[in-house]
């Protein structure tokens, strides 16, 4: 997908997220990130099917945790575009301070929030 197509700006950000879909769990590596998706790599061993719905979780520090479920919108390989369908109050906190934080601009930050509605 090209930028031009993008509705919110992606943040690169190296971490471990763990991703849950039924009684299965895993642990895949975030790429980067914006206000409503994320892309990550897949272990080699998972299945990856387009519409997957997955319980994710990403630990910022000590205290902070993002947690969300998400949904498989396009995939090539192991490279997994994500977007997020439920996130509670403090985890949207927690994200909208890690997108501040690394956002070139606040103002286009606080545009995509008011677009969330």
């Amino acid at each position: 997908m090209t930028d031009e197509k993008r509705h919110y700006q992606r943040v690169a950000f190296d971490a471990e997220v763990v991703m849950e879909c039924g009684d299965a769990s895993w642990v895949c590596h975030l790429v980067d990130i914006s206000l409503k998706g994320l892309l990550v790599v897949f272990p080699s061993d998972v299945e990856i099917k387009l519409g997957e719905i997955y319980d994710m979780e990403f630990r910022l520090g000590v205290d902070a945790v993002i947690k969300m479920r998400v949904k498989v919108v396009h995939f090539e390989e192991l490279l997994v575009g994500l977007e997020w369908s439920d996130i509670d109050l403090e985890s949207l906190t927690h994200l909208r301070r890690l997108l501040e934080l690394n956002m070139s601009s606040a103002e286009e930050m606080h545009r995509e929030l008011s677009e969330l509605g």
